[in-house]
């Protein structure tokens, strides 16, 4: 009964205190969250690959060979026609001597038929000649046509060429940066994950320490309160035991005459009821 109630009551256990402590002060690595949401922003907001999805596509100019075409005709062609009809010349010159020679020695170079010869002869030297120059003036151009084409093929060949490695440079660029891209935001989720690690970490040694806290809170608790125990076990003992055996008892002769009557009244009443 002089124990102080207040005294028998167990305070918080120092680990107990000190998770309480660590509770307050508890915040991860703020520093992990915010670089991990920098780098979320970063690539978020990145305008690059914008930029370059909205930029035209690569395109291949036609080429032909019509373009700049003069420039692949020999500069000779009027000197080899001049020079091919100088001799064509030639050639009918002496055709037209021979053929008077031969209307000379017939008899027949004043007459009509001589005439006739002669138109004849001449239609066919100036269709001849004209054919000779067109010849040599279509050969010209064929083979002026030829090395434009040629040269054209190249040009498209070449152009075709470069919008590819240009295509695949550009693809290579794109490729990088979004590689980039992704190690930054692996290296943002990592960060994330560093951080809820160490937080979960330090709740649980937290939880550590309070369950151990309140472990030793329990104990010293018991010890408080084994002096009530104590005495509440040997009530209990003492309660259960007859007393009258261990105490002596006094009483007037009037109370154990009466005893006994009602003691041999019920011995009484227990035989009627047995027999």
């Amino acid at each position: 009964m002089s124990l102080d109630p207040v005294n028998m009551v167990a305070p918080a256990h120092g680990l107990q205190s000190q998770a309480a402590n660590a509770v307050q002060s508890l915040g991860g690595q703020p520093w992990n969250y915010e670089g991990a949401v920098e780098a979320t922003r970063g690539v978020a907001s990145s305008s690059w690959l914008d930029n370059y999805m909205q930029a035209p596509a690569t395109s291949v100019r036609g080429e032909s060979l019509l373009d700049n075409l003069q420039a692949y005709m020999s500069p000779y062609t009027k000197n080899v026609v001049d020079s091919a009809l100088a001799d064509f010349d030639y050639s009918a010159g002496q055709t037209r001597a021979q053929q008077d020679l031969d209307l000379a020695g017939s008899g027949a170079f004043g007459g009509s038929g001589a005439a006739l010869t002669k138109s004849m002869t001449e239609d066919a030297l100036a269709r001849g000649r004209a054919n000779t120059s067109a010849t040599l003036l279509d050969q010209a151009f064929t083979r002026g046509a030829s090395l434009s084409s040629e040269d054209a093929n190249r040009r498209q060949q070449a152009a075709s060429l470069n919008a590819q490695l240009t295509q695949q440079d550009w693809n290579q660029r794109v490729g990088q940066y979004m590689a980039g891209q992704d190690q930054r935001l692996r290296a943002a989720q990592q960060l994330a994950s560093l951080g809820n690690d160490n937080e979960a970490n330090q709740r649980a040694n937290i939880a550590a320490q309070a369950g151990l806290g309140e472990t030793l809170r329990g104990i010293d608790q018991e010890q408080r309160l084994a002096p009530v125990t104590s005495t509440q076990q040997l009530v209990a003992m003492l309660g259960g035991l007859p007393l009258g055996l261990f105490a002596g008892e006094q009483t007037n002769e009037a109370e154990h005459s009466a005893s006994t009557q009602k003691t041999k009244g019920m011995s009484l009443s227990a035989s009627a009821g047995w027999s």
